[in-house]
């Protein structure tokens, strides 16, 4: 018997956090584990990130580990321009709002 989890409709806002968090903890993962892991539908993990990809907190790689083309998200460093001088720590992107 096979059950499927029904994912619930969340707000993009609550998914960019869950996965700013998420990537906090991991080194880096794939859209699905992402998706997987925060609890959201594939689709909005994928615009979230493609957000944080486009103001940079976030950096893209292609994977090696299979034949088929993996994409895999990691956090950035934080940039300089903000005050802080990269020191290998997570950016925190709440904290300038």
């Amino acid at each position: 018997m096979c059950l499927l989890k029904q994912m619930t409709r969340r707000n993009i806002l609550e998914v960019t956090e869950d996965i700013l968090k998420t990537l906090k903890k991991e080194e880096e993962l794939s859209i699905k584990s992402l998706s997987t892991k925060v609890g959201s539908q594939w689709s909005t993990t994928k615009k979230s990130l493609s957000f944080l990809k486009g103001v940079g907190l976030v950096k893209e790689r292609k994977g090696k580990k299979t034949n088929k083309e993996e994409r895999l998200f990691s956090l950035r460093d934080a940039p300089a321009k903000y005050g802080r001088e990269s020191n290998n720590k997570p950016f925190k992107f709440f904290s300038l709002i």
